[in-house]
């Protein structure tokens, strides 16, 4: 019997690199989408559905993740010449799986991306352009996802090999189109949101850095170029493969990220009351009302809390990820000025109110009482004057807001 003799550096192991990598990113990833759920769903109360986008989006990364990682065992790391042959259709039938994990991930967080641009920019110009973008891409990421599950016919094929008869797509004319789409797709969405982003009614500071957030995507996208490079594999595909692998689980790891990281304003203000005022002082008396239009979900409680307390805080907290972002001047501007003119001409009456009504906006009187000192403790009654005068101050906000019609209600 004659034996093959290798060179020693045939039984070197990269496959702690996987593993370690699934480990962090999957970790971060994670993380950030925990704090994203309870930012919205408890803090907040605004849990839509780009939030289930993102928990989707994790619960299939971390389902390729675990596919990367766990293939160590059929041989992901070592070269091909010492790994049992007889366990490689079990590395290509978790490689496949980990690759259907991947690309549904993927599609995920580009629709977690999308629906949390409509929620937050709610102009009708923007809100129509990111449609148009949620159609093209979804379409692409969703053909993308089919081909992938359907490359061989029958699917079995993908793992079986010659062992099974049947066809499959060629993988690097599949996976260069694949992944050139993916990184267009990227750009165009981390390029949407930017000029209305520049356009905001925010303080200089909070702008820049709330584009700065959002342009933390071209990370992906630069990890998604990246990638690119490691999809061509040689005959040596278990030791090869590693990196494209850990460069997947990175891609759609920081993507999740990304995606989470505008939403964890509440929370970061819960952790630092200095960042509660949207000017940035919390001693600031100023605060902003914002009136939901319902779309996400917004419950009475929620709003509730955006009413004073006596203890001298802020009146009211908007964070630029949840307020509905409110429209450019240049686009609310024309109805109020057509309003004034209105009541100019028509008086206050019906024929004002009706006309009011059509060009949806509405009128809002808040009037706010207060008694004695904003200090006063719990027992307030006991540090009541019994002589002399008390301060008593009445605060009447008026505010103009347009309104949405739900058809759900």
């Amino acid at each position: 019997m004659s034996t093959t003799m290798l060179d020693p550096s045939a039984y070197d192991s990269r496959a702690g690199v996987p593993i370690a990598v699934v480990t962090v990113c999957l970790a971060v990833a994670t993380v950030c989408v925990a704090m994203r759920v309870y930012s919205r769903a408890v803090l907040i109360h605004q849990f839509g559905m780009d939030d289930w986008a993102a928990v989707i989006a994790l619960l299939l990364a971390i389902g390729s993740g675990s596919m990367v990682a766990s293939n160590t065992i059929y041989g992901a790391g070592h070269h091909i010449a010492v790994v049992d042959q007889t366990l490689l259709w079990k590395y290509f039938r978790t490689f496949y799986i980990s690759i259907v994990l991947y690309n549904g991930s993927l599609t995920a967080t580009k629709i977690a991306f999308l629906l949390q641009y409509y929620r937050v920019l709610t102009t009708k110009k923007m809100q129509n352009i990111i449609l148009i973008a949620l159609a093209f891409i979804s379409l692409w990421s969703i053909s993308q996802l089919l081909v992938v599950i359907f490359t061989c016919t029958p699917i079995e094929k993908f793992w079986l090999g010659d062992a099974m008869e049947g066809t499959c797509v060629p993988n690097l004319p599949f996976w260069y189109i694949n992944a050139a789409g993916n990184i267009i797709t990227d750009v165009v969405i981390f390029v949407v949101p930017l000029p209305a982003l520049g356009s905001l009614n925010l303080r200089k500071t909070q702008k820049l850095l709330l584009i700065a957030i959002f342009s933390l995507g071209f990370f992906t996208c630069a990890i998604s170029i990246i990638r690119v490079q490691y999809l061509h594999l040689s005959d040596d595909v278990t030791w090869d493969n590693v990196a494209s692998s850990c460069w997947s689980v990175g891609e759609i790891c920081s993507g999740i990220t990304c995606a989470c990281l505008p939403t964890l304003r509440p929370l970061l203000s819960k952790c630092v009351p200095s960042m509660r005022s949207p000017s940035g002082n919390g001693s600031s008396g100023r605060g902003y009302h914002q009136k939901s239009s319902g779309r996400d979900g917004t419950s009475e409680r929620s709003r509730a809390k955006t009413t004073d307390s006596m203890s001298g805080s802020s009146r009211a907290i908007i964070y630029p990820e949840d307020l509905e972002l409110q429209a450019t001047d240049s686009e609310e501007r024309p109805n109020q000025d057509r309003l004034v003119g209105l009541k100019d001409t028509l008086g206050s009456g019906s024929q004002y109110n009706g006309a009011r009504d059509k060009l949806g906006l509405r009128p809002t009187v808040r009037t706010e009482v207060s008694l004695g000192s904003p200090h006063l403790g719990p027992d307030w009654s006991s540090q009541l004057p019994t002589e002399g005068h008390m301060k008593i101050s009445v605060k009447h906000d008026f505010t103009m807001t347009k309104e949405y019609k739900d058809s759900n209600r």
